[in-house]
């Protein structure tokens, strides 16, 4: 009767022996890589650059800290005063809804001028 240990030796021997010679084969056995043509891909490492908010003090009652609580908000421009309302434009400054209707509609007047 055969000794299942030296079986299982021999079996694994030859397992090893052939993935030991596909590994010194593998060059020859598969294709080399395609290296595209042109020139190399290029990454971004900063954020695109993004245009200027527009000077919201050029609208009329909108100080510096207005403005900047309002670019805050995410009004940079005009048109987005104009689009987003007074009431959600006062709610951003911290201005009454009268104020913030005159904002919106100096922004606008500015915004189609």
């Amino acid at each position: 009767m055969k000794d299942p240990f030296k079986t299982f030796l021999r079996i694994t021997g030859v397992v090893v022996g052939l993935g030991a010679a596909a590994w010194a084969l593998r060059d020859r056995l598969l294709p080399a890589p395609a290296i595209p043509e042109g020139p190399p891909p290029q990454f971004r490492t900063s954020p695109p650059p993004t245009a200027e908010p527009e000077d919201l003090t050029e609208v009329k009652g909108i100080g510096p800290v207005y403005a900047e609580r309002l670019v805050a908000a995410g009004y940079d421009s005009f048109a987005t005063l104009v689009a987003a309302g007074a009431e959600a434009v006062g709610d951003a400054a911290g201005v009454s809804s009268e104020t913030a209707t005159k904002w919106v509609k100096s922004a606008a007047d500015l915004g189609s001028g």
